[in-house]
């Protein structure tokens, strides 16, 4: 995900505090990594990076999380990460930032789901 601060150097600390709070309730140490990807304007940009795995043990232990209105799950991760921050009185601008997603061109069709002969005449 990425983020928006105004002195990113001087809120590393304070953003890296936070995850660990998580990684604490969470009973393990994600694999977490929070680095500044340049300035513009006057604001610092950082990028912050989660294991899925600790993503998947947050999910199992916060359910809030897929209550929030995001199309999926990395989404609301993000909107409710940013809820706790503001919570926690840490007033940052976070963003889902490059998701992979598979290309799909067209339709995809389950073979499992395709009726045959026999289902058609019963259908009759």
């Amino acid at each position: 995900m990425q983020g928006s601060c105004i002195d990113f150097e001087k809120e590393r600390p304070k953003i890296l505090e936070f995850i660990g709070t998580l990684e604490w309730g969470a009973h393990e140490k994600g694999k977490i990594e929070c680095s500044s990807s340049g300035k513009a304007l006057g604001w610092d940009f950082f990028q912050i990076y989660f294991d899925p795995g600790f993503v998947e043990k947050l999910l199992d232990l916060y359910p809030e999380i897929q209550k929030q209105e995001g199309n999926d799950v990395e989404q609301r991760f993000v909107l409710w990460l940013k809820m706790r921050m503001k919570k926690a009185k840490l007033e940052y601008y976070l963003k889902l930032k490059d998701v992979p997603h598979e290309a799909v061109k067209g339709f995809r069709l389950n073979p499992d789901h395709y009726r045959d002969d026999n289902e058609l005449e019963k259908l009759r």
